[in-house]
């Protein structure tokens, strides 16, 4: 069949839905299809170089497929089986293998092929469901509570394959951890864990304890205070950890430790699957309690497990027992004779004695659940079984009703509900539950075209109040905080607690467009938020005081997702943290356009580029004695419909969309040429070029400038690359050697903006430098006396010792000039000596002069 129907085989297989490798008899694999490509995250090729035994693990402890491989290909049968599949990179998934032989006839099978379905996510949910059925199973329940535990992790180990589990109970007094059940960990670990019991509690264990939260570690290697724990679970394969308390009605009993190997596991699985054990162990621990408070109260009363009641044809109460009592409050002088209609009901809802006993009344029969009333006043939920007993006639002559109290099972069900979607500290809606009503707010507003709102809330310096009062405090100031968001807010609205101090308000149906008076009214609404939040309160007697940044999004305005909104949201409440603390700011306020204006330069910038609207303009250097000496290359931008754009706007641009690279070229080249034109005239004329520190790290820059320096025909000697300190970094023996190959080909450097950056006198050494320029915020001010002056004559005297050149930029003043020209200062430069101008300009002007005067050219002090 391989051979003979080879290529129709490969295409209709190509084609499959589901995955599909074919292996050789000695488990070689021969070919892949692009679903599993997919399946595994392998190009085709990368595939086909893999042993098909490393897409599985074959040391698991379950069932190993391998050896059902060699028994179906021994006697030429397929297999099928559930085993886990390990992409080279990303998270385990689960997958059915499927195993059929290619044979022809009775020939030996020339082949296997294997099939895969991923079926992660049916696993998961049927891992879910066998965790809630081991918390309702009665022979769980009736087990001792160290043996119920032992079973639950032993169903761990069995859901997540390849973990270990470890369950502790807190002692009476909560001060340590003693261990009671454990799968998958071997007796080292063991020891180790019960030697550090007498200790108090330890490890991530002791933070998912303190806080009632779920701790992760993600390296078990980093854990410290833990003992020998570490290097045990190191040895067995383990390396990260999830903790997960136990905790039943806001008291933690113990915890859950769950230690993952190398291969990752789905993060979400993980923690579902925990989050249910936990859960589960909690019940065990309470009804554990529950037994032994019920054994005390309930010692010499009826050895009943359910509640039951005899009534007649009617629905008269005839009898009930002692159980029946105690579950309802209701007492043989209460019920007995009356009529079940006559108990108490729930107000306002369906269900109660009274419906159960009309449905009993009409239907002659009933099973199902209702909400009672117990005498007291409270409810609890029964499981309700009624029958009724006819006589030879067939004529009803009593009902007998059998009640259970399921509130526990509803209440772990709603636990696990309130674990999945809710914060557990603040009880308010979590990530998860936010998104998903985010969600059903998108949808209903494009639907009927409403308006809605998200505000991002972050805390101000909330660290401080943890590092100075603990978490303790911290907690309880979030508490607060989060009830005073609730009290402002419509029923309909939601305030979720991301995490940390961050919270969100989503603000349904605000209005009918995105116009500024839904603006002003969310406005508003953010503004009260903010200034409750910042109402003192006190804790333990101290009084606090806290302030909260907002960002706030309107939506939908397209088509973006729950997680694009709370990015959104996230911007803005970033730009409010910029603009001060305690601000708030709108996405829409502006931000979207200076994403835009960003865009639309970066997209001009590349356009000027290729369609010649940038322009070499020159300023003049001069020495002491007014002579122009040198000048630096400045670029500007004549853009066709803005005009001349200031380089303060779209030099950050070139800097931060790469493009500073290619305009330094363009530059470079166009001074080189310039350059080569004034030689040719018989003059001689340095010029120098700013470089970026991007520039100057871009692989094959010394390459380019050589290449460009061959191609114009410039003079090196004539050219001058103007570096920033923050060249001058760590990572200085780089910088050294490309410098060192650029002064190789005869250029010149000059470190500008001198004194504002990391520069020190040992680097300046290393460096093949020719000349410092003294930064213009240190010219600004100067005057004889200041510090100014004083920085400027230090420079000055740095750059004799190291016999450097200084230019001093930024002179705009006779006093400024004076003062630098009477202390030595090399060269000038700045708005009174001449402003930056088109280099065709100046160089036309240094010609005509030099015609006249013999080749030097002056210029008169003054300023434009």
């Amino acid at each position: 069949m391989l051979h003979a129907q080879a290529d129709s085989f490969y295409r209709a297989l190509t084609l499959a839905p589901y995955a599909v490798m074919v292996i050789s008899p000695e488990g070689k694999l021969l070919w892949v299809n692009e679903a599993f490509c997919a399946l595994s995250g392998c190009a085709e090729q990368d595939a086909l170089s893999r042993a098909a035994e490393s897409f599985f693990d074959a040391s698991a402890t379950e069932l190993n497929p391998f050896i059902q491989l060699k028994t179906a290909q021994s006697r030429g049968v397929s297999f099928d089986i559930e085993i886990p599949f390990y992409p080279p990179a990303g998270a385990a998934r689960w997958v059915r293998l499927q195993s059929q032989p290619l044979q022809e006839h009775d020939a030996p099978p020339a082949g296997f092929a294997w099939f895969f379905t991923d079926i992660t996510d049916e696993r998961r949910h049927r891992a879910l469901l066998r965790l809630r059925a081991f918390i309702l199973d009665p022979v769980i329940q009736v087990k001792p509570l160290s043996d119920q535990l032992a079973s639950l992790a032993d169903e761990l180990v069995s859901v997540l394959p390849g973990t270990g589990v470890c369950v502790q109970l807190l002692s009476e007094d909560g001060r340590r951890l003693r261990r009671v059940a454990q799968a998958g960990l071997s007796g080292g670990y063991l020891d180790a864990i019960d030697a550090m019991a007498p200790q108090g509690i330890s490890g991530p264990a002791a933070l998912a304890v303190q806080r009632a939260a779920p701790m992760r570690v993600d390296n078990i290697a980093t854990v410290s205070n833990w003992g020998a724990c570490p290097q045990v679970l190191l040895s067995l394969g383990f390396v990260t950890s999830l903790s997960y308390p136990v905790a039943r009605v806001g008291k933690v009993l113990g915890c859950i430790d769950i230690y993952l190997r190398s291969v990752p596991l789905e993060p979400v699985a993980v923690d579902e699957v925990v989050a249910v054990a936990a859960s589960a162990a909690a019940q065990a621990v309470q009804l554990r309690h529950d037994r032994e408070r019920l054994r005390a109260l309930n010692l010499g009363l009826t050895q009943a497990n359910l509640a039951m009641a005899i009534m007649g044809a009617q629905g008269q109460v005839a009898d009930i027992n002692e159980c029946f009592e105690s579950q309802t409050g209701f007492g043989r002088s209460d019920i007995v004779g009356r009529h079940v209609s006559e108990l108490h009901c729930i107000e306002d809802a369906e269900g109660g004695w009274g419906q159960w006993c009309r449905e009993l009344l009409s239907c002659g029969s009933f099973e199902g659940e209702s909400v009672l009333r117990r005498k007291n006043g409270s409810s609890f939920v029964a499981e309700i079984t009624s029958s009724a007993l006819r006589d030879t006639r067939g004529e009803i002559t009593q009902y007998v009703t059998v009640l259970k109290d399921v509130t526990e099972r509803r209440d772990s069900e709603a636990m696990l509900h309130q674990m999945a979607f809710f914060d557990p500290m603040t009880g308010l809606p979590n990530r998860r539950l936010l998104l998903d009503r985010l969600d059903m707010v998108l949808a209903s507003g494009r639907r009927h075209r409403r308006v809605s709102a998200m505000i991002f809330v972050d805390l101000d310096h909330f660290k401080r109040v943890n590092d100075v009062f603990g978490h303790r405090v911290g907690d309880a100031a979030l508490k607060v905080l989060s009830q005073r968001l609730q009290q402002l807010v419509r029923k309909q609205d939601t305030v979720a607690r991301l995490g940390g101090d961050e919270f969100v308000v989503l603000l349904p149906d605000v209005g009918t467009s995105l116009s500024p008076n839904v603006s002003r009214s969310v406005r508003r609404l953010a503004d009260k938020l903010s200034l409750a939040l910042r109402e003192p309160f006190d804790i333990d007697g101290y009084q606090h005081h806290l302030q909260a940044s907002m960002g706030i999004t309107l939506l939908p305005k397209g088509l973006e997702t729950a997680e694009d909104l709370l990015r959104q949201a996230d911007i803005a409440l970033y730009r409010s943290k910029v603009k001060g603390l305690g601000e708030i700011t709108f996405f829409e306020a502006g931000m979207q356009l200076q994403v835009q204006e960003f865009a639309d330069l970066e997209r001009d910038l590349r356009q000027a580029l290729r369609h010649g609207e940038l322009f070499v303009f020159l300023q003049p250097q001069v020495n002491r004695d007014g002579q122009v000496v040198a000048a630096e290359a400045l670029t500007r931008w004549c853009h066709p419909v803005r005009g001349f754009i200031p380089p303060a706007h779209f030099i950050p641009v070139a800097e931060e969309s790469g493009l500073i690279v290619e305009l330094g070229a363009w530059i470079f080249n166009e001074v080189c040429k310039l350059s080569v034109r004034l030689s040719g005239s018989g003059h001689a004329l340095p010029v120098s070029i700013n470089i970026s520190l991007r520039e100057f790290r871009q692989a094959g820059f010394v390459q380019t400038i050589s290449d460009t320096l061959q191609q114009t025909g410039a003079n090196p000697a004539h050219l001058v690359l103007e570096i920033t300190e923050s060249l001058l970094g760590d990572d200085m023996g780089d910088v050294v050697g490309v410098m060192a190959e650029l002064a190789r080909l005869g250029l010149q450097f000059s470190i500008d903006d001198f004194g504002t950056g990391y520069s020190n006198l040992v680097r300046l050494k290393q460096m093949p430098l020719s000349e410092l320029k003294i930064d213009r915020s240190f010219v600004r001010d100067l005057a004889e006396g200041n510090n100014d002056a004083a920085i400027v004559e230090a420079i000055l005297g740095i750059a004799r010792s190291l016999n450097l050149r200084v230019v001093a930029e930024g002179v705009e003043t006779q006093v400024q000039a004076d003062f630098l020209r009477q202390r030595g200062c090399d060269r000038l430069q700045g708005y009174f000596y001449a402003k930056p101008e088109p280099a065709e300009v100046v160089l036309r002007e240094w010609l005509d002069i030099a015609a006249v005067s013999g080749g030097v050219m002056r210029f008169e002090t003054k300023v434009n």
